[in-house]
């Protein structure tokens, strides 16, 4: 089809009057792609807002001018995130940071600064690359539909406001631990709460039915656009506009030693200690810079904020910038929320190693390890949360399809690992089956053995007494046979010292005089057939491993 300006100017015209119009039930683009519009007609449909259309002159020339803006633009936000890891800096890192940790070892703590001295430096310039690679990234959240970033811009910061103090009468260590305790009594609370928020978002069908549900203020319309823009989607594979991911605890150490700092700060400086805010804490990633202001106004009705730093509006980025806020959830007490763009997490991951170094005050401090294994091929990354290894631009759904793998792998190793182990086990359990019949059979010939001779010696006996009296005498019964001596001996035995129990008793408790390995034995006879199928004979004779099994599906262990 040859290009038709009037064409162009039509389909421009519609989607500036009513953006979300539908032609024949088809958007817009689906529409223009059905009819086999031309390339320019699309590319204008799909990557340009409405006011980058109002702004652009009928002319060919003029619309695809902004079409290829909009374009470099978006590649240079796709060859940042492509740039993010440098296997060659991670290397270099590497080498230094090896030596420095040798010479440590065998206490060169001079050479080991030395080579701190040089590590660090290039450390900042990582740093520094991967800053400049935020700045392009911010570049995209600002120029990609301007108009959903205006609102976000005009977050402004708020003073922070102290914690909540614990009791004046404990000590510091004391006070840190009661403040631990305390977050653990909300945690739950605040988790419920943040989640119900993201569930919201997730669920609503337009930024309207949230400002409706939260009570939000639109009177001015400043929150009347769509909810899930075609240029913002944060996870290719759902509907999701908002993911909640929470801190985990803070440790007892790390909480001391930023309160003794902060105490110690005061003292020297005069500034005020604000206290321990983060022990609750959120992060919401998004993608689109609307919602993250929308997110904010809601929490900013629903709750006191106490504190806000919006640091995506900084000229320079040389740390991983967010919108920082504490806020009061009951009872004056302060938990922090964070909220970043998914694509300053990314980068955040691989800054946050070289940033650690950077600010450093010796070789101690980043004595650790920093990185893991040398990189791998070409296209294919190590995924920092799995420890695995997946392909560049893999998708969620293909990394945890990569995961289920390497999952059903190891299962299958586990599998044959415990076939291996049953064999050797089921081996040795029948070679000392045999050893143990070999041994019985031969005890049992002495045993007959032995009462042959009795018998004869107890016939020699009688003959002799007959002899001696002249008269014969009835000849007495054969004594029964060691081994049956035995047997009997130990089953009074076994009878005289073991009690009998319920299934029900031994479950529930160990009771008085009962072997707790060993409850089994305990059973009555009856109880025991009905209990394991078998009798206990039967029962002894089978593997440890069989024994063991048995023993625990029948809470018995």
């Amino acid at each position: 089809m040859a290009f038709s300006l009037n064409a162009l100017v039509v389909v421009k015209a519609i989607v500036q009057t009513a953006p979300k119009v539908s032609i024949d039930s088809k958007s817009p683009v689906e529409y223009a792609k059905d009819r086999r519009a031309p390339e320019l007609i699309i590319a204008m449909l799909e990557l340009l807002t409405i006011d980058e259309m109002t702004a652009c002159k009928d002319t060919e020339a003029d619309i695809r001018a902004a079409v290829d803006k909009k374009k470099a633009t978006m590649g240079e936000n796709k060859s940042a995130m492509e740039d993010i890891v440098d296997y060659a800096a991670r290397e270099k890192a590497t080498v230094l940071q090896t030596k420095m940790f040798s010479e440590l070892e065998v206490s060169d703590v001079a050479s080991a600064r030395a080579t701190f001295d040089e590590l660090q430096p290039f450390c900042g310039e990582q740093a520094e690359r991967l800053g400049g690679l935020i700045a392009v990234v911010m570049n995209k959240y600002k120029t990609t539909d301007p108009r959903r970033y205006e609102p976000f811009e005009q977050v402004k910061d708020i003073d922070v406001k102290e914690q909540k103090h614990p009791p004046s009468a404990l000590s510091v260590e004391e006070q840190v631990k009661f403040q631990l305790a305390k977050a653990s009594w909300y945690e739950e609370e605040f988790q419920a709460a943040m989640n119900e928020i993201a569930a919201i978002f997730n669920s609503a069908k337009s930024c309207e039915e949230i400002c409706n549900h939260y009570d939000i203020d639109n009177s001015d319309g400043k929150w009347s656009k769509e909810l899930r823009a075609e240029v913002f989607h944060l996870d290719q594979n759902t509907d999701e506009v908002v993911k909640a991911k929470f801190g985990p605890p803070k440790g007892y150490p790390r909480a001391l030693d930023k309160t003794k700092d902060g105490i110690r700060k005061k003292k020297k400086t005069g500034a005020t200690f604000k206290g321990l805010r983060d022990l609750n804490r959120v992060t919401f990633e998004f993608e689109d810079p609307l919602l993250m202001a929308l997110c904010f106004e809601v929490l900013n009705n629903k709750y006191k904020i106490h504190g806000l730093k919006n640091k995506y509006l900084q000229a320079t980025f040389k740390e991983p910038p967010n919108l920082h806020m504490n806020m009061e959830i009951k009872d004056g007490w302060l938990v922090e929320v964070q909220m970043l763009f998914r694509d300053i997490l990314l980068i955040k991951k691989e800054l946050h190693k070289f940033y650690d170094v950077n600010r450093a005050d010796g070789p101690f401090v980043v004595a650790g390890k920093l990185f893991k294994s040398a990189p791998p091929a070409d296209n294919e990354h190590e995924d920092e949360e799995s420890g695995t290894t997946v392909k560049s631009g893999q998708t969620s759904e293909s990394k945890i399809n990569s995961l289920m793998k390497i999952v059903k792998a190891k299962g299958q190793e586990i599998e044959a690992k415990d076939q291996e182990i049953k064999t050797i086990v089921d081996a040795k359990d029948q070679e000392i089956k045999t050893i143990v019949e070999t041994k019985d059979q031969e005890i049992e010939a002495k045993d007959q053995e032995i009462e042959a001779k009795d018998q004869e010696i107890e016939r020699l006996k009688h003959l002799l007494a007959n002899s001696k009296e002249g008269a014969p005498s009835p000849v007495p019964p054969p004594r029964p046979s060691l081994k049956i001596l035995k047997r009997m001996s130990s089953k009074l035995l076994a009878s005289s010292q073991t009690s009998s129990f319920t299934l029900q008793q031994l479950q529930a408790s160990t009771q008085s005089g009962v072997e707790p390995a060993s409850k089994e034995k305990y059973l009555s006879d009856s109880e025991f057939l009905k209990v394991f199928q078998m009798d206990k004979e039967s029962f002894a004779a089978l593997p440890e491993w069989k024994k063991e099994s048995a023993k625990k599906a029948r809470n018995l262990f």
